[in-house]
């Protein structure tokens, strides 16, 4: 759980939610619109406890008894009173349900009111949550204080600290003189004496603070990642950090400014400013080469050819759009569950796309 100007908002753990997809018997989505503020707390428990009655009227129409069905929508039920809980919300929630499973998410992003029941989870709405693309590291940067965000579009949490070094007293210790007078710098480093040398140590020890901050966090992070970092520091800092820090992917656009007393939603929205082009150039390439694959047998562009791949394992990457609305029938939408649970299933992943430009459902490329 991460509380931050999008909310109260819950991880999903959606690997649960698949592996739950995959016992028999019928499972229930709920989706409700909620606000960050409180003030809509009872207008969002109203519409959860509608949309219960109206599941549980639907499992009783697939064949559970009264009884079984109680039992099914009971944790739901208990959520739908807890009056805590409402006042505490993101803007969106999801619940999935079946016999024996329940999940709750408070998520960062706009849903509509829907209730389904059906053989598998309604998960399509909430694959540009978990999908593995959209991801970003966040580095504050500043002699005074440094922090370590994990942000997606919509959300932003602060990751511990860890190792990684709080500031620049944590790496350089206090400076006795102003003039850095016999100040050991650092093995195979010279030490300056007098006002001369003073910019020229300073810019030293400038160095051996980022490089001992870029360390820390490739050792982190690991330095085998795709998740780009983006750095949130004065302008000066980025060539220098680009060149003493290990992790590979730091975007070549600075967050400029003193970011010392930046709130964390500021940086996620100013880190996505920078990243846009780039996941737009991103979701070309990517685009480009899945219409190459899928021509060339590799990939299809048949939703219903798409499901039945990915329940044989056989789908690499699923490419569906960001906006739901885009599906063509609830045809499509069920066709689109499919191929998500069972795409994750298997290991594929699984990416959104803002930029749209094909009538058809989805793309995908296969594996063989």
């Amino acid at each position: 759980m991460t509380t931050n100007p999008q909310g109260i908002v819950d991880t999903l753990a959606f690997d649960t939610v698949v592996e739950a997809d995959a016992v028999p018997g019928p499972k229930v989505t709920f989706y409700v619109p909620t606000e960050v503020r409180s003030t809509t707390a009872d207008t969002s428990a109203a519409i959860l406890a509608a949309q219960v009655k109206t599941a549980a009227s639907r499992l009783r129409e697939e064949g559970l008894s009264e009884e079984e069905a109680f039992a099914l929508l009971a944790p739901v039920r208990e959520l739908v009173s807890d009056s805590t809980y409402w006042r505490q919300q993101s803007r969106g929630l999801v619940v999935f349900a079946a016999a024996g499973f329940h999940s709750a998410n408070r998520i960062p992003i706009e849903v509509a009111d829907d209730v389904t029941v059906g053989e598998r989870f309604h998960v399509r709405p909430v694959v540009p949550v978990v999908e593995n693309a959209g991801r970003a590291y966040v580095l504050a940067l500043s002699k005074n204080s440094v922090r370590l965000f994990d942000a997606t579009r919509n959300s932003i949490e602060q990751l511990p600290q860890g190792d990684i070094p709080t500031d620049f007293d944590d790496v350089i210790g206090e400076l006795p003189e102003p003039q850095l007078q016999h100040r050991s710098i650092g093995a195979g480093q010279a030490a300056f004496h007098g006002h001369g040398g003073a910019d020229e140590a300073d810019t030293m020890l400038t160095e051996k603070f980022l490089r001992a901050v870029g360390e820390a966090v490739a050792a982190r992070l690991g330095t085998a990642r795709s998740q780009p970092l983006v750095l949130a520091s004065v302008a000066e800092y980025l060539s220098i950090f680009r060149s003493v820090c290990p992790y590979p992917v730091i975007h070549d656009e600075v967050i400029a400014g003193n970011p010392e007393h930046t709130a964390p939603d500021a940086l996620r929205s100013e880190a996505w400013k920078r990243l846009g082009a780039r996941s737009e150039a991103v979701e070309k390439e990517e685009s480009e080469r899945a219409l190459t694959q899928a021509h060339n047998g590799r990939g299809s562009f048949d939703l219903a050819e798409i499901a039945a791949a990915a329940q044989e394992g056989r789908v690499d990457t699923l490419f569906l759009p960001r906006d739901g609305q885009r599906l063509s029938s609830p045809d499509a939408s069920e066709l689109a569950d499919e191929a998500v649970l069972a795409t994750v299933r298997a290991r594929g992943a699984v990416r959104t796309w803002d930029a749209w430009e094909w009538s058809a459902d989805a793309i995908a490329t296969f594996r063989y």
